[in-house]
């Protein structure tokens, strides 16, 4: 298993979807800064989830996602430390 498959299926674990996480994973591992938008569904038990995963690990990256209520949309922001 690859680096990047290893911490892509960490981020599933705390209930990050498939493509969100392989695009996080792909940002930890390049150490490259990326944004996207999606409609899948986040919410702020996986955002916490998430975000003392990303402590835990030391991935050194900072991860902000903004709904956009009118669209159900979610605006993903990963820049790298």
């Amino acid at each position: 298993m690859s680096k990047l498959d290893e911490v892509a299926a960490e981020l599933e674990g705390v209930g990050i979807s498939e493509h969100d996480a392989l695009v996080i994973a792909d940002c930890i591992v390049t150490r490259k800064s990326c944004s996207w938008v999606n409609i899948d569904l986040v919410n702020d038990k996986i955002l916490k989830d998430l975000h003392n995963l990303i402590e835990k690990q030391n991935y050194r990256i900072k991860v902000n996602v903004q709904p956009v209520p009118t669209r159900g949309k979610f605006i993903w922001e990963v820049k790298v430390e």
